[in-house]
């Protein structure tokens, strides 16, 4: 969908209401855009199920994935029409199957704390009257979950996704301190996020951002330093205008990396992606320095491009 309007949420589906871009701080924009998944194929299926999972966690994470799939995107429903992986009816698209090992390993061992060890009356609610340092008993306690995930898709077999997601939660306490979280806990913490990079990996997400201008003059002619600031304020409360003054001077100071930079974010910001990439593109060498903002500019607006490109796709089956 790009659409040059400013006003609108970038890269967000023609049902979702338009907001303006706006700024979020001195000299920045604030956007919404709709990035693509790393595993694209996978968002590409409209349905899926969610078979067994291995291991004495396994349920629990079953259960953690289904309810970060089920979470809504901007036009208030699921990316995955969730569906029972086997039984009566029309299968799913795509079966997501795994395994998860967990285990604990507890080690002891001394560490020195200064502690009160003179109470007034000699009660343990008395008022301390002395401080030292004393060597405390202590334990350690490391958790760890390891999940191994594949998503395979119905049509043809084919696996689309496979991921190792290896957890670990180490906590110490010693005597004296207050209760630490449980083992249950920390499995089930791990286990949340364990579901929420699934969740990320194959489903698009919906992020609002912030993108600095960028404001150097070097190598800009010394008449046009003020008016170049001038725009760069302006663009907190004019963005449209900004742009377009931008692009009067691009033509007196042509390939300037400031000036081809901010115009690559102006169309960014008005949901001109392609415009936009093209724009990153020139600029980063003209940047110079490997990877500087131009260079992660033209990743980001191919990641809404491609966002754009697998909504494409999916509508049209």
């Amino acid at each position: 969908m790009g659409t040059k309007r400013f006003g609108r949420y970038a890269a967000l589906c023609v049902s979702a209401a338009g907001v303006t871009a706006q700024p979020a701080f001195a000299e920045a924009v604030k956007m919404t855009g709709k990035f693509a998944a790393p595993y694209r194929e996978a968002a590409l299926l409209d349905s899926l199920g969610i078979d067994r999972f291995n291991g004495r966690d396994g349920r629990q994470l079953e259960m953690a994935i289904e309810r970060a799939l089920s979470q809504p995107d901007i036009e208030g429903r699921p990316h995955f029409d969730l569906i029972a992986a086997f039984g009566g009816g029309q299968g799913p698209d795509g079966v997501l199957s795994g395994a998860v090992t967990s285990g604990v390993q507890e080690s002891r061992f001394k560490q020195k704390q200064k502690r009160c060890v003179e109470r007034e009356g000699g009660k343990d609610s008395g008022k301390c009257l002395r401080v030292a340092e004393v060597e405390v008993d202590c334990t350690r306690r490391v958790v760890n979950v390891n999940a191994d995930l594949r998503l395979a898709r119905t049509a043809d077999g084919r696996i689309i996704y496979t991921a190792a997601k290896p957890k670990r939660d180490e906590i110490s306490r010693c005597r004296g301190d207050d209760p630490a979280r449980t083992v249950e806990e920390s499995v089930r913490g791990m286990i949340e996020g364990i579901a929420g990079e699934v969740r990320r990996d194959i489903a698009p997400v919906v992020e609002t951002y912030s993108i600095r201008f960028r404001e150097s003059t070097k190598g800009l002619a010394k008449e046009l330093n003020r008016p170049f600031k001038d725009i760069v304020r302006q663009t907190q409360r004019d963005l449209r205008g900004a742009c377009a003054a931008w692009k009067v001077m691009d033509g007196q100071a042509p390939n300037h990396p400031s000036i081809t930079f901010d115009l690559g974010l102006c169309a960014e910001a008005a949901g001109d992606y392609r415009e936009a990439l093209d724009l990153y593109r020139r600029a980063a060498p003209l940047i110079g320095t490997g990877g500087n903002e131009a260079v992660t500019g033209a990743e980001r607006v191919g990641r809404l491009i491609a966002a754009q490109a697998d909504d494409a796709a999916r509508g049209r089956r």
